[in-house]
């Protein structure tokens, strides 16, 4: 899915090289060629972040336990394996077991629906099938351009056009609906692997393609529990916030008179940050150095 977001990124570029030119045929011409340049583009990108997300992918489920690795590498089979990394997924109180299986075939879909209707565009893509318009633009000068008609493809084709105007409409619905899958399945993945900022990571793999290095900084991240996670969290917000309430300076989860006690009798509290078992919480001091003295950003990698 990544691949078909990934050309609009060197179209942000081309459209400076590529200006109109008076002949349909060049027209014709440079707009293959951009299209040609756009999806290369994009392959090449796709393929470095399918390695980076396939290496992280594989380390998370050796680490887990999980057999057949190798599937991280294979496009659509890397969503199969982040849903078996996640486990059972929660979709509004309703759990899904095999929510990565469920994604991964909403993504073929997607795909497929998508290389059809990128195909029949490059098919109409014919001068034959273009007229000349010309226009004036609001300083009044005037401007020579072309447009497709419908009625300059033979009847027999027509049927071309209709699927390319429905199909567009099918492919926006299919990747709505992958996205929604795609929600799923991540926000349970990091969930685990980053429960930090999960919102965030999920951000990055679904709405942006950036799916390959977002799993290639956590991959060495230990799963933890994330309820157990944010109750600890409360747990150290509301010792922050009343330090001689149920979570204060006391023993952990004691009161304030149990703290007391231990200065009277001399004991020293226990001290030390409870989110130091986790993987992705915050234990800096806002240096974003944690106590042991490393970054606890997940991007180091990327520095």
């Amino acid at each position: 899915m990544e691949f078909f977001d990934l050309t609009g990124i060197p179209q942000i570029f081309l459209e400076f090289f590529f200006p109109a030119t008076g002949s349909l045929e060049e027209y014709i011409s440079l707009s293959r060629l951009y299209n040609y340049i756009c999806m290369g583009v994009a392959g090449g990108l796709y393929l470095i972040l399918l390695i980076l997300g396939g290496i992280g992918l594989s380390t998370m489920a050796r680490r887990a336990g999980v057999k057949h690795g190798w599937i991280s590498f294979l496009p659509f089979g890397n969503t199969y394996m982040a849903g078996k990394l996640a486990g059972e997924t929660n979709f509004f109180g309703q759990k899904i077991k095999r929510a990565g299986l469920y994604a991964m075939i909403a993504e073929i879909v997607y795909v497929v629906m998508q290389v059809m209707v990128t195909v029949i565009n490059f098919m109409l893509m014919q001068p034959e099938y273009y007229q000349e318009i010309s226009y004036t633009d609001r300083t009044g000068a005037l401007i020579n351009d072309y447009s497709f008609s419908v009625n300059a493809v033979p009847e027999n084709l027509r049927w071309l056009v209709d699927f390319n105007t429905y199909g567009s409409i099918v492919v926006y619905l299919l990747m709505f609906l992958v996205l929604v899958f795609f929600c799923i399945v991540f926000m349970a993945l990091f969930r685990k692997y980053y429960a930090r900022s999960p919102f965030l990571m999920t951000f990055l793999c679904t709405i942006l393609p950036f799916r390959g290095i977002t799993l290639f900084a956590v991959r060495n991240n230990t799963p933890v529990q994330y309820e157990e996670y944010m109750r600890k969290r409360a747990e150290e917000y509301a010792r922050r916030m009343n330090p001689y309430g149920p979570y204060g300076p006391g023993t952990g989860g004691s009161s304030w008179n149990g703290g007391a006690n231990n200065a009277n009798t001399g004991s020293s509290a226990p001290s030390g940050d409870p989110f130091n078992e986790f993987p992705g919480s915050d234990t800096s001091d806002g240096s974003g150095t944690d106590s042991s003295g490393g970054n606890d950003s997940p991007f180091d990698d990327f520095s």
